[in-house]
């Protein structure tokens, strides 16, 4: 199965560079991307885009949609945060 990870909000300055829209895919064990891919975003992405590659269903955790954020703590404690959607495309 292949994964969708969507940047769907940026609040602050990315540092990376995502901008709402930009994407990065999971297909079995592979990334690609457009853009370079964040090492911290991706640290905090993988277990649950790896498990949805592999048939978990969101609501095995309660919810509809999935959405997760890089590791940063906001603009309240640093420059910013992305939001990103998870989501079986294919």
């Amino acid at each position: 199965m292949k994964v969708e990870i969507k940047v769907v909000k940026v609040e602050g300055v990315c540092e990376a560079g995502y901008k709402v829209g930009d994407r990065i895919y999971l297909d079995k064990f592979l990334l690609s991307s457009d853009k370079p891919i964040c090492v911290h975003a991706i640290s905090s992405l993988s277990n649950v885009a790896y498990a949805l590659s592999h048939g978990m269903e969101p609501e095995s955790l309660g919810v509809k949609e999935i959405y997760l954020s890089c590791p940063d703590p906001g603009t309240e404690l640093g420059r910013g945060r992305v939001i990103f959607k998870l989501e079986v495309v294919d």
